[in-house]
């Protein structure tokens, strides 16, 4: 699934707003950001997108809301001057026979637990520079010390999520309930690895979406207005 921006994108809002040293960055106050954990199956591409859409439209900043997902480890792999082909080895949502746990990889892969290290880092940075939107990857947990971040995070019942990838990725629906299932049990795994945390806990969050009850528009807006009444006014 491939979210706006572009990879391209991606590493020019890093290379022009992260890399930026100086004593005004410094004292700039966080945010605002956003971070979105998702069910498999919940359409969090087109939420994110429209989300970025109306923030730029409703709470316009210095430079646009930009989208990172799939396009967040590759960039970090690219600051770094590390080859991309590492990135197979970063997966959220799956686990391979190699990679059974990310437990199992720092014993082995001590580097490669740096890596994720250097990923959790670089959504620090982002979020520090504002108008940032990150999917997945235990953001929350990540950013949960930084002010000025709404968290999200988008659900579904079984039928509604196992609907929805059926279509995207032209399977049945009983492939795309089993599909979403390893995709969810993936990512808490991650999480759970990673930040000795529940992906699932809603304490977590600031609001908890039902996109099966909550029409897209509605869900966006719902979101647009938590974050103009959680971020600083001269942000």
């Amino acid at each position: 699934m491939n979210l706006q921006p572009s990879l391209q994108h991606a590493e020019a809002y890093i290379n022009i707003h992260v890399s930026r040293t100086g004593p005004d960055y410094h004292e700039k106050a966080p945010g605002p950001f956003v971070t979105i954990s998702r069910e498999a199956g919940t359409g969090v591409s087109a939420f994110a997108n429209q989300l970025a859409s109306r923030l730029d439209h409703e709470l316009p900043g210095e430079k646009p809301w930009t989208v990172f997902d799939g396009n967040l480890v590759e960039t970090m792999l690219k600051s770094r001057e590390l080859s991309p082909r590492l990135a197979v080895f970063l997966p959220e949502d799956r686990v391979s026979d190699f990679q059974a746990s990310v437990g199992e990889i720092v014993g082995l892969h001590p580097s490669l637990w740096d890596l994720i290290q250097r990923t959790n880092e670089m959504m620090r940075q982002l979020v520090r520079a504002g108008h940032v939107i990150l999917v997945g990857r235990g953001a929350n947990f990540a950013t949960a010390e930084i002010a000025h971040g709404v968290h999200l995070r988008l659900v579904a019942p079984v039928e509604y999520r196992a609907h929805s990838k059926a279509h995207e990725m032209d399977m049945a629906t009983e492939a795309a309930i089993a599909h979403n299932a390893r995709v969810d049990a993936a990512r808490r795994k991650y999480v759970r690895s990673v930040f000795e945390a529940d992906v699932e806990r809603p304490q977590a969050y600031d609001l908890v979406i039902n996109v099966a009850r909550v029409p897209l528009e509605q869900a966006v807006g719902l979101s647009v207005a938590l974050v103009g009444r959680h971020v600083p006014v001269t942000a």
